[in-house]
């Protein structure tokens, strides 16, 4: 896919840019579910495999029980009745059939299962009582320790295996399979040197190289992991899960051609192996190659329905294809086959929210999350699932969780900045922009949600030396180009201002924003009539732009188009509740309009928000009074007059309420007042003293130009997607070299793979 920000070529399984961080969005395919049954053509094809069969066992049926000499009637009669009755077999509804296949599973591993406990019941009763006769038998010790190891209680094998190796003469096995009980506690450093101990004494083991191997990639090592599987292959060239591994540690460390041609010489020998195929169709997703990998996974299924790996990276194909709803039938089968699998449940939950089932998509991320509490990309998916739905408080728990796990991933950084400036936390939020803009310095979404935290903070220089440089580093940036007009009209440089928003507004002719932007350049350059012009395409394209609405009745009230003011300051107050701004312009269209009722509502909400505020009761005291009000008038006047005394303005209306009101000594009072602080302007009221207010300070509330000047909204990076190998990491082998034991573990893995088949979909 190409980047529409830097134009860079990205792989199609990324779900942002490699270049610059920008996310890589697929059109959703509301088509594509994937049919579960089988084709038309397969039906005759079983019904004429039942008849032959039924054939073939009636036939054997009258061979048993015929005389020698029989004829060929009773042969025919019994193929003839065979094949009805295996036709009747095969017609039977497919639920009956699966619960019979599902039953007979469930009772073979059940049989397994009692063969290996009894077994091993048995002989640790043996190792105890050898124990019990010779406290230094360590070989007794050794198997006792694999026994309870078998039996489920790893811990108790471990402090078994602690006490054979504090003897003088514990043998390798001891050690080995101590080292296995260390590498499945998560302590693959002391593994790994148990595990040295033990070659020098065995050095012919291959189980000991695949052990070691699996600590190595525990640890990331995968250089030296690759090199002890290829020890266990000299040794055992029939290791499959050792090929199949190294060719794993050969992607990991970027030889994609070694490892596709050691997958694919693998997969051609051992074609019913799912892990193989499964993996060679990762390499081929590594390569860019998502069609040929999605046909590789199907592959995967093809052999074993039941195949995690392959059904989970099936359906992330199908995510990353952009077909949601085949993708959310996979994941489902998974969730089914494999209930705590947390990746396929988060990934189901992002598919969901891409076709815009969104409660279903949160019930599935609150799976996820009980499922894998310490998994990265299940706390990271499920915060930016969060932040997207402005559940904002949730989002920041979910990635400060994510950020504990894994204070380095830039992702991570980012959106969680984001959910803290949403919170309002805006140091906190440029904190960490920089902090990811430091680790990844080309980062688009790092760089430029760290231009707009410095400009809300008023760091208005250092936001536009930043931005400068991300406008050099990515010229089709429109997001930037609005962040620079921003930070110029904020600096009133209006011209300038102007340039970058028609720049914006030629990329982006569908964004409301950029309109508003240069709608309320050209309202403070003086040019109303463009300003009208930008203000309706902005709220053509959102209504509900709460800025937009604003630009627009300040326009109409210069304009003087006083419906048109007040329809526009109705809507922002609808949006913006609590701002007593809004109200206040609404009163004042209200004022000018002569529909005094509605305009002392108005002023009466500026100071429900604003109690002392002196315009407010100014401006509610001179609409009591043009009303007709003036016990009310004169109350609130008198206020504003003790608050401000020396306006000559003030004390001119208050004293021509009073007036009105018959308190000629107070009104008298009042207009001495104005002669003392102005005899220019009681000079120029003589004339209309008695007869009109002076309503010369009920002006417009200004536009806050740090509100108004909206930014484009802060990026958020991509939901994070991550192929499953089909390499078991914590599938170590112990050391068992004695049959009877090797058995009983036999019956175990028979039980596993008999209950597998249970659950097959």
């Amino acid at each position: 896919m190409v980047c529409r920000l830097c134009g860079g070529a990205n792989p199609p399984q990324h779900a942002s840019c490699i270049s610059c961080g920008s996310p890589l969005e697929h059109a959703p395919q509301t088509r594509g579910a994937r049919a579960r049954g089988g084709g038309a053509g397969a039906r005759p094809v079983w019904y004429g495999i039942c008849l032959a069969l039924g054939a073939l066992l009636g036939l054997a049926l009258v061979r048993l029980k015929a005389a020698g000499d029989a004829t060929l009637q009773p042969y025919a009669l019994g193929a003839l009745l065979g094949a009805g009755a295996g036709l009747l077999m095969g017609c039977a509804p497919a639920p009956v059939v699966r619960v019979l296949r599902h039953g007979w599973s469930e009772i073979m591993a059940g049989l397994f299962e009692w063969l290996s406990d009894r077994r091993l019941a048995r002989l640790r009763g043996q190792c105890e009582e050898a124990l019990e006769s010779n406290r230094g038998d360590q070989d007794a010790r050794c198997r006792l320790a694999a026994i309870l190891w078998l039996q489920g209680s790893p811990e108790h094998a471990e402090q078994v295996l602690s006490r054979a190796l504090s003897g003088t003469d514990s043998p390798p096995t001891a050690r080995h399979n101590f080292a296995i009980a260390q590498a499945h506690a998560g302590r693959h450093a002391r593994a790994l040197e148990e595990l040295g101990h033990a070659r020098a004494e065995a050095p012919q083991s291959a189980t000991l190289y695949w052990n070691m191997g699996l600590s190595r990639w525990a640890l990331g090592q995968y250089n030296e992991a690759a090199q002890a599987f290829l020890n266990a292959l000299e040794l055992d060239p029939g290791h499959l899960p050792a090929r199949n591994a190294l060719a794993l540690a050969r992607a990991r460390l970027g030889k994609l051609e070694e490892a596709l041609a050691d997958l694919t010489e693998l997969a051609a020998r051992r074609r019913r192996e799912p892990d193989t195929v499964c993996n060679l169709g990762i390499i081929h997703q590594s390569r860019g190659e998502l069609a040929l990998a999605e046909g590789r996974f199907t592959s995967a299924l093809q052999v074993d329905p039941t195949h995690a790996p392959g059904r989970y990276n099936r359906g992330l194909c199908e995510v990353l294809s952009g077909r949601y709803r085949a993708a959310v039938d996979d994941f489902s089968i998974l969730s089914e086959v494999e209930p705590d699998h947390a990746w396929a449940l988060i990934q189901c939950a992002i598919a969901l929210y891409r076709l815009g089932r969104k409660e279903r998509a949160l019930d599935r991320m609150r799976h996820a999350v009980r499922r894998g509490p310490g998994d990265l990309q299940v706390r990271y998916n499920s915060g930016t699932l969060l932040l997207r739905e402005e559940m904002i408080d949730r989002a920041v728990s979910e990635l400060e969780r994510a950020y504990e796990i894994d204070p380095r991933r830039i992702e991570v950084i980012i959106n969680l900045g984001v959910a803290m400036y949403l919170t309002g936390h805006l140091r906190h939020s440029l904190d960490h922009f920089r902090a990811a803009t430091r680790m990844a310095p080309r980062h688009a979404l790092a760089r430029y949600n760290s231009v707009v935290a410095s400009s809300m903070l008023e760091q208005l220089d250092e936001a536009e030396t930043e931005v400068e440089e991300l406008t050099a580093l990515y010229p089709g940036f429109a997001d930037a180009f609005n962040a620079v007009g921003v930070i110029r009209l904020r600096q009133d440089r209006l011209v300038e201002a102007a340039e970058q928003f028609r720049r914006v507004a030629d990329m982006m002719p569908r964004s409301a924003v950029a309109r508003s932007n240069l709608a309320l350049t050209y309202c403070l350059e003086g040019d109303l009539s463009a300003a009208h012009e930008q203000a309706g395409l902005a709220l053509g394209l959102d209504p509900d732009l709460p800025a937009a609405r604003d630009i627009a009745g300040h326009v109409a009230l210069e304009l003087s188009h006083k419906e048109e003011a007040v329809e526009h300051f109705q809507a922002l107050v609808r949006l913006e509740p609590t701002n007593p701004d809004a109200h206040s312009n609404l009163g004042l269209a209200y004022y000018r309009d002569d529909r005094l009722s509605q305009s002392i509502e108005s002023y009466q909400r500026v100071l429900v928000f604003s109690p002392k505020s002196p315009e407010g009761h100014n401006d509610l005291g001179l609409a009591y009074a043009k009303d007709k009000m003036l016990e009310e008038a004169a109350n609130h006047l008198a206020q504003v007059v003790e608050w401000r005394p020396d306006s000559p303005v003030l004390h001119s209306n208050l004293g021509l309420v009073y007036y009105f009101k018959g308190d000629t000594e107070d009104a008298v009072h009042e207009w001495r007042e104005v002669t003392r602080l102005s005899p220019r302007y009681a000079r120029l009221r003589e004339a209309t003293r008695f007869s009109a207010y002076d309503d010369q300070e009920m002006y417009v509330r200004p536009m806050d130009r740090k509100t108004r000047a909206s930014h484009l909204p802060l990026k958020i990076a991509a939901f994070r997607h991550s192929f499953q190998l089909a390499l078991d990491e914590k599938g170590f082998d112990l050391d068992i070299p004695w049959p009877d034991i090797g058995a009983a573990a036999g019956w175990k893995r028979r039980a596993a793979l008999a209950r597998k088949a249970a659950r097959r979909p």
